[in-house]
């Protein structure tokens, strides 16, 4: 154990550590959240081949794995690394792991000895080897900031910042540029890509988050001064680990996982940019088409708050003046690909008119039942007013959570709510043309190929992606 994270630890005789310092404590209760919230490990036919295609064991190449949880990839690099030399080869100095999670180390060094004994050292001799090679140590906090290896790999943890114990989140912000706080994934990325020397190759599995989300598009940027993207490639959620993160034995994690090869090569043509990296996405053959955006407006439904206050049922709205509702519908009135009878209405205000009474009275006595992030401003205008949009024309409502983006008929005057995708079209001609461009396979392969990807293959659809998305009965 590292010193610097076991201040004023002792050990006692079976070697377990006894801890009598408050601090030291607190840290070890952080690790362990955070060491519960990211343990996904890597199944061994993904790391041989991320291993292959990293060209290990190479010469005299130094690897590291970063964060090497329960140690696969280490142990896979090697027994490569063995089969390649001499028997009685010593593979210090060559193959080194970090890990912050005292337990999973252990792990570790357990598989790195088994490996050991099969290629012929002697168990005392290969459980010393393996402590030599695997450290209890934090990367992030303790790691080089300099180039020390050719190639680094693993599976580093994917973990948003908000989600990181605040300890350890405190201690992070020191060592991690602002451009790589967001995730812990990015963290990783950005200290992987100042240890790897030039020419060095960094092979991970990762979230595909960080390849094409907005928020990482500084991170792609900053990482492209050093890198090159070589290979990147989606795998599957349901093979791809053997110890899924917070779910159930064999159920798949909550990420969805690419590989990815990245090369020290500053000022390459292909250095990674602010644009987002789509895995496996062939852009050429949607070039020439009408993007939906050009000729029809996408916007996002308002979200009014919490049902009850600025929305209402139908016993609700026979007492309130008619002339201030309008009807109002959600992918739950979505009956077989088609819109039911609206069954609650939207209370319209406008921010420089007090409403009627009978309204004042209503959200007066409703206003209570306001989820807190909903009540702003005027206390008659709803978090997100729709006083102003235009509803004489038929629209569509796109759910915006869905397996392919296909559209419904909103008749006029009709509100979508709840941030679903609003599609208005400037004349009924067109509106048709975007439903069957929706409909249409291309639009599926588009949304496949470009959207965030949610669990069961749900997708996450936007106002963004929809105004980008690709016409294909519409002549360019």
């Amino acid at each position: 154990m590292h010193t610097s994270y076991l201040n004023n630890a002792s050990a006692d005789p079976q070697g377990q550590l006894l801890f009598d310092d408050a601090a030291t404590t607190a840290r070890r209760a952080a690790v362990d959240v955070l060491h519960a919230r990211t343990a996904i490990y890597t199944a061994s036919p993904v790391v041989d081949d991320l291993l292959k295609r990293l060209a290990w064991p190479d010469a005299a190449s130094r690897l590291v794995d970063p964060s090497c949880g329960d140690g696969m990839f280490l142990a896979r690099a090697l027994d490569a690394l063995l089969d390649a030399r001499p028997a009685g080869f010593d593979p210090r100095g060559q193959i080194e792991g970090w890990e912050i999670h005292p337990a999973a180390c252990i792990d570790a060094r357990s598989r790195i000895a088994a490996v050991l004994v099969s290629h012929g050292w002697s168990p005392s001799r290969s459980s010393a080897l393996a402590n030599d090679m695997i450290h209890n140590r934090d990367f992030l906090t303790e790691g080089p900031t300099t180039p020390q290896w050719d190639i680094v790999a693993g599976n580093p943890p994917y973990l948003r910042a908000a989600n990181v114990p605040e300890l350890l989140r405190t201690e992070y912000s020191r060592h991690v540029p602002d451009y790589a706080r967001g995730d812990m994934l990015h963290s990783f990325l950005e200290r992987c890509s100042r240890t790897v020397r030039p020419a060095g190759r960094i092979g991970l599995v990762t979230a595909d988050r960080w390849l094409f989300n907005d928020g990482a598009s500084r991170l792609r940027e900053r990482l492209g001064q050093r890198l090159s993207l070589a290979h990147a490639e989606r795998l599957s959620a349901e093979t791809a680990f053997y110890r899924p993160k917070q779910r159930r034995a064999g159920s798949p994690p909550r990420v969805h996982p690419v590989s990815v090869v990245l090369v020290s090569d500053a000022g390459a043509e292909q250095n990674l940019t602010r644009r987002p990296i789509h895995p496996g996405v062939d852009e050429s053959r949607y070039e020439g088409m009408r993007l939906l955006g050009d000729f029809a407006e996408v916007r996002i439904a308002p979200w009014l708050g919490t049902e009850g206050v600025f929305v209402v049922d139908a016993a609700t709205a026979r007492g309130l003046p008619p002339e201030c509702l309008v009807p109002a519908v959600d992918t739950d009135d979505i009956q077989n690909g088609k819109l039911g009878t609206p069954t609650r209405w939207a209370i319209r205000t406008h921010p420089g008119e007090e409403p009627c009474p009978e309204i004042m009275a209503h959200l007066g006595s409703r206003m209570h039942l306001m989820a807190k992030r909903g009540r702003q401003g005027k206390a008659w205008m709803p978090p997100e007013s729709f006083h102003s949009l235009d509803l004489s024309r038929e629209s569509l409502i796109v759910p915006r959570i869905a397996k392919t983006p296909k559209a419904v008929r909103v008749p006029p005057g009709v509100l979508p709510i709840n941030h679903n995708l609003s599609i208005v079209a400037g004349s009924a001609a067109t509106l048709d043309q975007v439903e069957d461009a929706l409909a249409a396979p291309v639009a599926a392969e588009w949304a496949r190929d470009y959207a965030r990807r949610l669990e069961n293959a749900y997708l996450s659809l936007t106002t963004t992606l929809l105004r980008r998305m690709p016409m294909a009965n519409v002549p360019a």
